[in-house]
């Protein structure tokens, strides 16, 4: 057990985070590189530099996810951490009868997240640690309407998270979930910005707010330092009290 001086230290661990062009990737990524991290944000593109560890990869392309991960390991020696934030919800027009949503939702969504977890899980034995955390959602614990294939994804990067933590726990691999409510983000922005939508959500919520992008940079930082050194396979929910609410 590390002291309590620097049991929340994240300065230079060296940590992917996906998805890190706009919203919770971003933030993410700006609350890790302000506590001194080596942060390599992969996106398919990026309107705002932050560091010199921009990589554009689709994470569609996920044969060459190996590849990718290769190279990091290549210019940096080793992987601290995985942040797996990447995620669509892709409108269609009938949520059952639409191929092309469905494969794009899960190739981001779930083959992409295990394919990076299994290619960084073999760096990480190496050294004998590191910390994984998926991003997941409301979505994976409770049902929403007219989006079976996020709400699957999700419910499956969950399990995951589970079935990981059981094997390669014993190489000193941690992984997490982080489970996030209503956050403000392009993903959102429709329910926000509709009235009846937007109260209808924060009726729901104890704390009487939606979530801001920087309210994971926290239980970010949580699960991939020595804090959480006894924790995996568990869900953090940040979702302002969503699931703990009654009548």
């Amino acid at each position: 057990m590390s002291s309590n001086n620097n049991l929340f230290d994240v300065n230079g661990k060296v940590v992917i985070v996906t998805g890190a062009n706009r919203g919770n990737g971003l933030a993410i990524s700006e609350g890790l590189v302000e506590l001194g991290a080596k942060v390599i944000r992969v996106d398919k593109k990026f309107d705002k530099t932050i560091g010199s560890n921009d990589i554009v990869f689709d994470l569609k392309e996920i044969s060459k996810i190996k590849i990718l991960v290769d190279g990091i390991v290549d210019r940096y020696g080793s992987i601290d951490g995985l942040v797996n934030n990447a995620g669509v919800s892709v409108p269609a027009q009938d949520p059952y009868d639409d191929n092309e949503a469905y494969n794009t939702t899960f190739n981001i969504n779930l083959h992409a997240p295990f394919k990076l977890c299994a290619e960084v899980c073999k760096v990480m034995a190496r050294s004998g640690c590191g910390s994984i955390v998926n991003i997941t959602s409301l979505g994976a614990k409770l049902g929403f309407p007219n989006n079976p294939s996020y709400q699957m994804t999700k419910s499956a990067l969950q399990q995951l998270t589970k079935a990981i933590a059981y094997d390669w726990g014993p190489k000193g691999i941690r992984i997490n979930n982080i489970c996030p409510g209503y956050i403000k983000t392009k993903m959102t922005e429709k329910s926000f910005n509709d009235e009846v939508l937007n109260k209808d959500r924060l009726d729901r919520m104890l704390i009487k707010r939606w979530g801001e992008p920087e309210d994971l940079v926290g239980p970010t930082v949580f699960l991939l330092s020595n804090a959480s050194s006894y924790i995996t396979g568990s869900d953090v929910v940040v979702d302002g009290g969503w699931l703990s609410g009654g009548l």
